[in-house]
């Protein structure tokens, strides 16, 4: 019995290594192929590299008319607020900035693009980007597109700084804003515009100037490949022309009244020219 134990073990053995490592072999070739070399996510403020882009753009052009899908909207509007809101502006504004950020949140991005698009899905497989990564880098890129955008006029830092301002103030204001008047409604609203404004300007303040330089660089085949919003200027939707610009004039009655001008014949220009022929009555 004991030399069939040695003989059965002899052949067990072999067996059960050669299942082990075949079991183990599997395992290792199945994540070699599915895993990612590089799985960081590229953040808004951190600089994207030539070497990246190359690789965004690779991704691109194994897409439907080398553009990105469908892509959700990040700059979300300005608040409109119905007549019949009863909370209280202050809770409006909160919840209002709250949506705001979660307009910017991967997850969501990706939850949009859904499981299914295949076309996507293949091209990132190919250049072994993960979904999560390749809205990262038309974020951070779309960001400094942007930015290329602005006027020079457009200070950030303003806008920010002006912006929170005028926030902190809506955030103090307890009334429920079904119970302002129509004249207080509009004016709050277009005080809430300001949310919008600074949520954007936080984000596009962000964007190292690198990427900046790296967008213009490159702006012929970038701009053919990201979605639209980026491609024009970000705060010109929210823009008020009396706000940025001021009111063209004023009249002070007392001092620019018509009883104040002086005329005298010395000083009157007086034309030369003989008066046109009438013209025909048209019958």
């Amino acid at each position: 019995m004991t030399g069939m134990k040695r003989i059965l073990t002899s052949l067990i053995n072999p067996v059960i290594c050669c299942c082990l490592f075949s079991t183990v072999t599997l395992i290792h070739v199945g994540c070699s192929e599915n895993s990612l070399d590089y799985t960081e996510i590229k953040q808004i403020n951190e600089k994207v590299t030539e070497a990246e882009l190359k690789k965004y753009l690779k991704v691109i052009k194994l897409l439907p008319q080398n553009k990105t899908p469908t892509f959700p909207s990040v700059f979300a509007p300005a608040p409109t607020w119905s007549h019949i809101r009863s909370l209280p502006i202050e809770d409006l504004v909160n919840s209002e900035q709250i949506n705001l950020s979660q307009q910017w949140d991967i997850q969501r991005i990706s939850d949009h693009f859904g499981t299914r698009n295949r076309t996507l899905k293949k091209a990132l497989l190919r250049r072994n980007i993960s979904k999560d990564q390749f809205i990262s880098f038309t974020l951070a890129l779309g960001l400094a597109a942007s930015r290329t955008q602005l006027r020079k006029d457009q200070n950030l830092e303003e806008v920010i700084e002006k912006g929170n301002k005028i926030i902190q103030k809506l955030q103090l204001e307890k009334r429920p804003f079904s119970s302002l008047s129509l004249e207080e409604r509009h004016r709050t609203l277009h005080e809430a515009m300001w949310i919008a404004r600074v949520n954007r300007a936080e984000r596009l303040i962000q964007v190292p100037p690198e990427n900046i330089n790296l967008v213009r660089s490159h702006w012929d085949e970038i701009k053919n490949s990201l979605p639209p919003e980026f491609l024009k200027n970000p705060l010109d939707d929210l823009s008020d022309t009396l706000e940025e610009r001021g009111t063209p004039f004023t009249i002070n009655e007392k001092e620019d009244s018509d009883e104040l001008l002086q005329w005298t014949k010395t000083d009157a220009i007086i034309g030369t020219d003989q008066p046109s022929t009438p013209s025909k009555k048209i019958r």
